[in-house]
């Protein structure tokens, strides 16, 4: 009992550190800003238009930038002091919050200022993502870095429980507006926090052009085959399933017969789910000697509760499976996450970032409107289903492989070298 218990708490070992405490606290602050922000504005959206559709061109509007910036996000935040381009992000984000709250309270709002205020934010968060990513690795130090991630995405979860369900409220009592100023008077707070904190990034200099230092990371990737397979799988979770989530308004309202506060309802329950799935069966999943295998088995475990959620009509029901669906989810996304890190130089922990942001969301364009149109076409429940059906079936596939299976976690070198067979 004992021992599970170390495993449990494992990942809590690094707010030790006198930065990690700061730096989560003003994070965790803005983090419920931006889940009542996203809430409030797939709302909006849901509100204007009536149409799946809408939802997938304001998500194929927010994440296209990652791709189109992708050469460059990693190559600048591995050059320049990441405490301050966090800051600059931070301010200006700040600023497209109070301009949503302005347009929605004074009326003024139409849908194609959601689409440009989701093409400028998708932008800015590219850089922010990329740096704060490489941040962490540098406040957490080596040998901390899964630690310092899964902690992150924790708190992630954790206002995911609060966030949705707050904003879901205010719509409900006050209006949308208020979500959007609270989202920006958040992010204020977390710019202090930001700025109170005393580590130094972890920087080399970095010689060349951008498109140079980039192709250099693209390299790096290329050559290393347990880095490309957990890619391809959180590819699967970002086309399949981040996609699935935006069409959440649709279906609080049309199957769910809801309002706002059913659509924080469901997002509270996957908050639910991905904080236990990072707490609870992460510590035990990480140590998996294959992470191809964990994260491949994470990943069909969602896809098969994704496939129950389409055949809901029950809010309760939807809610537990919404619930599972993250706990899988979750452990997909921080373990790709934390594992391309940990396999990457530090000097070129950026890059690596920025290629895994920019093929992951590069594919989520495309993705999110041709699975917001699909719904509008063959039904919102339909989509959902193939989405689990594909969720479950292309790692099932993958994994087959005796190849692939055998891939192991090493050091940097032996990833490149001894445990990178075939792929």
């Amino acid at each position: 009992m004992e021992g599970v218990w170390q495993v449990l708490v494992s990942n809590f070992t690094v707010l030790r550190k006198r930065d990690m405490r700061v730096y989560l606290t003003g994070n965790a602050i803005s983090l419920v800003g931006d889940w009542m922000q996203q809430t409030a504005q797939a709302w909006v959206v849901w509100e204007l238009t009536h149409n799946a559709t809408a939802l997938g061109v304001v998500a194929f509007f927010s994440q296209l930038p990652f791709f189109l910036f992708g050469p460059w996000v990693g190559v600048i935040a591995d050059r320049y002091d990441r405490r301050r381009i966090l800051v600059v992000t931070q301010l200006l984000i700040m600023t497209f919050a109070f301009i949503l709250a302005f347009l929605v309270q004074s009326n003024f709002l139409q849908l194609w200022h959601v689409y440009l205020l989701a093409f400028l934010l998708g932008g800015v968060s590219a850089f922010d993502v990329t740096a704060e990513q490489a941040f962490l690795g540098d406040i957490a130090g080596e040998g901390n870095i899964r630690k310092a991630t899964a902690l992150n995405n924790s708190l992630t979860q954790l206002t995911r429980l609060v966030g949705p369900a707050l904003s879901g409220y205010l719509i409900a009592q006050v209006g949308v507006a208020t979500s959007f100023w609270v989202n920006g008077l958040s992010i204020i707070v977390c710019i202090g926090f930001i700025l109170a904190v005393r580590s130094k990034s972890v920087q080399q200099p970095v010689k060349g052009k951008g498109l140079q230092q980039f192709t250099e990371g693209w390299r790096f990737f290329i050559r290393h085959p347990l880095l490309r397979l957990i890619v391809l799988f959180a590819g699967v979770q970002a086309f399949f399933g981040l996609s699935t989530i935006q069409l959440l308004p649709a279906i609080a309202t049309v199957v769910l017969k809801g309002d706002a506060s059913t659509l924080g309802r469901l997002l509270g329950a996957a908050g639910a789910g991905a904080l236990v799935g990072i707490l609870v069966v992460m510590p035990f999943v990480e140590r998996i000697r294959r992470p191809c295998m964990a994260i491949g088995g994470a990943l069909i475990w969602s896809g098969a509760w994704y496939v129950g959620f389409s055949f809901t009509n029950t809010l309760w029901v939807a809610m537990i499976c919404q619930c599972m669906t993250s706990l899988g989810a979750a452990n997909v996304v921080t373990l790709s996450i934390g594992l391309s890190q940990e396999l990457t130089p530090p000097g070129m922990r950026a890059r690596i970032v920025s290629v895994f942001l920019m093929i992951i969301f590069g594919l989520q364009p495309v993705a999110s409107y041709l699975i917001g149109a699909g719904a509008d076409r063959i039904g919102l429940q339909t989509m959902v289903l193939i989405n689990g059906a594909l969720m479950m079936a292309v790692p099932a596939v993958l994994l087959a492989a005796p190849r692939l299976r055998e891939l192991r976690r090493g050091g940097r070198e032996a990833g490149v070298k001894d445990h990178c067979v075939g792929f």
